[in-house]
């Protein structure tokens, strides 16, 4: 074993973050054969297929990640540590790890202090000092942890994510009556969710524009549509969804709305493109990053601009068609495999 995995994933994150962990994990089992994820005991259920593991320790909180887990490494010839989910150990010399964006800095609001306070601790002593590797998902991330933590950003690597998970999903042949847009209802300000609402509740009930929340929904989304008048009807919450339903979610819909304030990355517009579903994004630098001139853009706090894209895309096919195709396009170039392929090279620079 000359790499390990810091598998404490598997019981602290969600979303993107988890999705990313679970990806680069099992790839790049598939590339070598000299790696160990190592996990706490309560995680042994949902260890990735494929991934070579071991249990180790008694605990699976702070305690596992920032005791039990250097002390066994340091027991086994101190491998290479891959943390690949925000957090590492402070006091591990010998590690890489991924920081996907400064969030716990830039909404403090979301987190609770005593995560905050280890989330400094941990990027500066396990993941800026000398020695270590720090790799983040996008050039934006990049410039935003450089002017946080007032380091060279030359010093901080960028791999994208990949965005091919989504299982394959056939696109109806012919329109409904109504035109659906799809978008996630996630809670946190970042996410910005109410915009897609305040934005229907700008189009008149004979426009035909309906939308779809997906993800696990923030609980004062609906209580907010009905305060803004709109049609219940015209809503559908369809809540958390497998991979399967989320394929057919964005392969249904006209196109999906990202309308996020901040984002250290952003799979969905990414995996929703891989599907030819056109996308419809915020005005951020990451977008601007990812997504380039495959995708429409609107100001994140400009309902009305939204709302004049709803009804652009919603009445003019040949705009549709061609969004999906520069989808398509664009989706491409972001393969998981294609991610393990950096993060393998990188690997190889850090053992030689």
């Amino acid at each position: 074993m000359r790499l390990a995995i810091n598998g404490r994933f598997l019981l602290t994150s969600y979303g993107g973050v988890r999705r990313c962990a679970v990806e680069i994990s099992q790839h790049l089992a598939q590339m070598r054969s000299d790696l160990v994820l190592l996990i706490p005991p309560a995680a042994i259920d949902q260890v990735p297929p494929g991934v070579p593991f071991e249990v180790i320790g008694r605990s699976g909180g702070p305690i596992w990640e920032q005791i039990e887990l250097p002390l066994w490494l340091r027991r086994h010839g101190s491998p290479l540590l891959l943390n690949p989910a925000n957090i590492a150990p402070m006091t591990y010399r010998r590690q890489v790890s991924i920081q996907h964006d400064i969030a716990p800095a830039l909404r403090p609001h979301d987190f609770t202090l005593l995560f905050r306070i280890q989330w400094h601790l941990v990027v500066r002593l396990g993941m800026l000092r000398r020695g270590q590797r720090l790799v983040t998902s996008s050039r934006a991330s990049r410039e935003e942890i450089a002017a946080q933590f007032r380091v060279d950003p030359g010093t901080i690597e960028v791999i994208h994510l990949g965005a091919d998970t989504l299982p394959a999903a056939d696109r109806p042949t012919s329109e409904g009556e109504r035109t659906t847009y799809v978008t996630f209802g996630r809670h946190g300000a970042a996410k910005n969710a109410r915009a897609a609402l305040d934005a229907l509740a700008l189009l008149p009930a004979d426009e035909r524009i309906d939308l779809e929340f997906v993800g696990k929904l923030d609980p004062e989304l609906e209580p907010y549509a009905r305060a803004r008048g709109i049609d219940p009807d015209r809503i559908r919450w369809l809540g958390p969804v497998s991979d399967e339903e989320l394929a057919d979610a964005f392969t249904r819909a006209a196109a999906f709305v990202w309308p996020s304030l901040h984002e250290g990355f952003g799979l969905p517009p990414l995996e929703a493109q891989r599907l030819g579903t056109p996308v419809l994004a915020s005005d951020i630098p990451i977008n601007r990053e990812i997504l380039g001139e495959s995708a429409r853009y609107f100001p994140a706090t400009d309902a009305a601009a939204l709302a004049a894209l709803f009804t652009d895309v919603a009445r003019d096919p040949g705009l549709r068609s061609e969004l999906s195709r520069r989808s398509l396009a664009n989706g491409e170039a972001f393969t998981w495999r294609r991610t393990a392929e950096r993060w393998n090279d990188l690997i190889d620079e850090l053992l030689a």
